[in-house]
């Protein structure tokens, strides 16, 4: 059985799952929808996770995740909160979404990484009621990404599970056989790679078992994650600074001057993904009345991004600039 995780490493890879409070529906349509996807892109972003698989379904979510630095709390925090504060406010209803804390197993390494994604990606063709017949025609999920190379999301890391492959299904090619493997789960429904897992929740070797039942009997902080320390995120001053000194402009005009585009814009962008400031937060550092407004400079970008490449080149540039801005974090004693 999935359980509350409470270990995190650098490198640990997880499949997650986070329900509704009392089964009911934590998604009422596509809008919703949409909106999880966002903040799972941001939260990449931001904690520079590498998702391989996930998918939404209608009272939950599954995620199949690697994180390069112990983050795992501290990035659900802000992807399952930030989630629910919206969801409550846009269909006005108080109470808990979510069911207590998110859940889910260990996973040792990438030798079941296709097993894993492969489970995450038939839910919406099982039950009684499936929502699709094919899990291709199931939008929220990344499996049309691993069918189709032109629906794939940037903050998805297709290559990586791809790179996995170990010969299943045979072929030459990682991506149609992996295609191969997913389909026929259709024909003949595969059990749960999680129903063999040690203690319901640990899957991998007996060494990998006993290293991580080790690492679980430690002496937890009060936040439960045990001998770790989160990472610590861009500050939103080090964002500004490093955007007006790309654009050639004062940190002043980046915050006061409507007419600064697209620095003003850019700033706006990457303070949301980099930095743990809300929207409350950043609306006066750029001279704006409500937080709203902030959402506003970011959508403007997100509209013209798809489609120039001078944008994509400067925030790559001013991302690559404060790259070795970003405090690693480390074990403490």
């Amino acid at each position: 059985m999935a359980r509350p995780l409470r270990i995190e490493f650098p490198g640990a890879i997880y499949h997650l799952a986070a329900r509704g409070n009392a089964r009911q529906a934590i998604f009422e349509d596509d809008h919703d929808r949409w909106r999880m996807c966002e903040g799972l892109s941001q939260t990449v972003d931001r904690c520079g996770w590498e998702v391989f698989a996930f998918v939404l379904m209608p009272n939950h979510l599954h995620l199949f995740l690697r994180t390069p630095r112990p983050n795992l709390s501290c990035g659900m925090q802000y992807l399952l909160s930030g989630y629910a504060n919206w969801f409550s406010k846009r269909h006005q209803r108080p109470g808990h979404l979510f069911q207590g804390r998110f859940r889910g197993e260990l996973v040792e390494d990438e030798t079941y990484f296709w097993a894993v994604s492969r489970y995450i990606h038939l839910n919406p063709v099982r039950g009684r009621r499936p929502l699709v017949a094919h899990p291709r025609d199931w939008p929220w999920s990344s499996y049309p990404g691993y069918s189709n190379p032109s629906k794939r999301m940037p903050w998805v890391s297709y290559d990586i599970l791809f790179a996995a492959w170990r010969g299943e299904m045979g072929g030459a090619n990682a991506q149609v056989s992996y295609r191969r493997f997913v389909e026929a789960g259709l024909r003949e429904p595969p059990e749960s790679p999680f129903r063999t897992a040690a203690m319901g929740w640990l899957l991998g070797s007996q060494q990998f078992v006993a290293r991580m039942r080790q690492q679980a009997k430690q002496p937890k902080h009060d936040d439960e994650v045990p001998t770790l320390r989160r990472l610590r995120c861009l500050e939103p001053a080090t964002v500004l600074n490093a955007v007006a000194a790309y654009y050639e402009i004062s940190v002043e005009d980046l915050c006061t001057r409507h007419g600064c585009y697209p620095a003003r814009e850019v700033a706006a962008w990457l303070a949301r993904r980099l930095t743990t400031s809300t929207l409350r937060e950043l609306a006066p550092m750029f001279g704006l009345t409500h937080p709203d407004s902030v959402s506003g400079l970011t959508r403007r970008i997100e509209g013209k991004l798809a489609g120039s490449s001078r944008l994509q080149r400067d925030i790559a540039a001013i991302r690559e600039s404060l790259a070795d801005k970003t405090e690693k974090p480390g074990l403490t004693p």
